[in-house]
């Protein structure tokens, strides 16, 4: 069998990336393989293989609003790349304040003293523990058994408290957590805060019993200790905009502001869930905890980049100008089941293979609200029809990512924009 040189390789194949990318995968498959065929067959394979895990925008037709693997809450980001007056003051042409109009509208928005921004929610509560450690002389955590999370992607509370140097004290059980548990801890551990997180991706039910942010307010006061509240998800959109659009899937879940006037030292929470926005976490509080924060010396590792603070700031004034209905994410939730059958019947009218339209649920996602489920009409294809849907659905130049469910496979537009409808319905009709 002739020999083939890493170039003649590489030219084998067209493709749009980097020729430095294809060079280096010639050279892995050229050492591996001596056959000419074999050789052609798998530098194909390896580059076809690299291409479909390019970070690339994808139609979300699975119905979880918050898809973590899809990347959570959709923003439609407009912050363009050119330099920002990110830190600088404009009034002064000098170096500012970071982050100062956000953190005054954040502020605002909350009804706290003092707001940061770091990365996502996990970091959030790590630096806060490591930096109340330094600056308040704690040396514990006490935490109901019931709250002890574990999330995706190996996020153990636990853990993350442990990375701190902080001791955790375990109090109650996992169905019930009384103030007495919380106040014998307090008395047992006189250096200790009090963190209490919200169950946002699993639920109890039945017999349990929890205790409130007022509630542990008034215990943490007798004991002088602080009071940590881990929300997650982070809902800070206003109850009249509940009210009039008809949704009540948040009637149990605390709001942001709600904690904060309950009287939690500090809050975090997610910028990608509740929020809908994009990835971060938000620290609020009281101003002197929030700064001690800031000038940890971690802080800057944490700290978010100008196209986050950007599209954190965007929301931000969409909430305060009482234009929610233009977050993407309360809008896929104020949409009625009879608005969103008008569009499923606008795509099927046009779709060329078999279907139907069925009722279905979508579901909020990415650890938020697990029980809910919101009714959606969906159209629903047989996965016996073409067993290989899902991977043409794919490799599209836009990927058209739906559910199965039942040996079908469900389109469910409520997660997907109103725009790419056109893009869905020629993926369909092209398969």
């Amino acid at each position: 069998m002739d020999n083939i040189s890493v170039n003649e390789l590489v030219d084998s194949y067209e493709n749009h990336l980097p020729r430095e990318v294809c060079l280096s995968v010639a050279k892995g498959i050229l050492s591996e393989f001596n056959d000419k065929n074999i050789i052609l067959e798998e530098y194909v394979i390896a580059i076809n293989n690299l291409m479909i895990s390019e970070q690339v925008k994808v139609i979300n037709c699975t119905g979880t609003l918050l898809h973590t693997n899809l990347g959570r809450a959709q923003t439609k980001i407009s912050f363009n790349g050119y330099a920002s007056n990110i830190e600088f003051d404009l009034s002064k042409q000098k170096r500012g304040e970071r982050n100062e109009y956000l953190t005054y509208s954040m502020n605002l928005l909350l009804g706290s003293e003092g707001v940061c921004f770091v990365n996502n929610n996990a970091s959030s509560l790590f630096i806060a523990l490591n930096t109340i450690k330094k600056y308040k002389d704690i040396d514990s955590v006490i935490i109901s058994r019931g709250e002890i999370v574990e999330i995706g992607g190996s996020y153990r509370l636990p853990e993350i408290i442990a990375e701190t140097g902080l001791k955790l004290v375990e109090i109650g059980t996992t169905n019930k957590t009384h103030k007495k548990d919380y106040s014998s801890a307090l008395k047992q551990n006189p250096k200790a805060l009090v963190l209490k997180v919200n169950r946002s991706n699993f639920s109890i039910s039945g017999f349990v019993e929890e205790v409130s942010i007022k509630e542990l307010r008034s215990i943490t006061d007798d004991y002088g200790a602080l009071l940590i509240h881990d929300m997650g998800s982070g809902l800070v959109v206003e109850k009249k905009f509940l009210e009039k659009n008809n949704i009540d899937y948040f009637k149990n879940e605390l709001h942001v502001q709600d904690s904060l006037k309950d009287g939690a030292d500090l809050v975090m929470f997610s910028g990608d869930k509740l929020f809908g926005s994009v990835q971060a976490g938000i620290i609020a509080g009281g101003r002197e905890l929030v700064n001690n924060i800031k000038e940890s010396p971690l802080f800057r590792t944490y700290r978010c980049s100008p196209v986050v603070t950007y599209e954190l700031q965007k929301t931000t004034n969409l909430y305060l100008s009482k234009k929610e209905a233009a977050i993407p994410f309360w809008h896929s939730l104020q949409i009625t089941h009879g608005e969103l059958l008008k569009r499923v019947e606008k795509i099927s009218s046009k779709l060329t293979l078999n279907h139907s339209i069925d009722d279905d649920y979508s579901l909020i996602g990415g650890g938020s609200m697990p029980e809910v489920k919101i009714p959606s009409p969906v159209i629903s294809i047989a996965a016996s029809e073409d067993s290989n849907i899902l991977s043409k659905l794919a490799t599209l130049d836009t990927p058209v990512i739906p559910r199965v469910n039942d040996n079908k496979i469900i389109f469910d537009i409520r997660s997907s924009f109103e725009s790419d409808d056109e893009i869905i319905v020629n993926a369909l009709n092209n398969l």
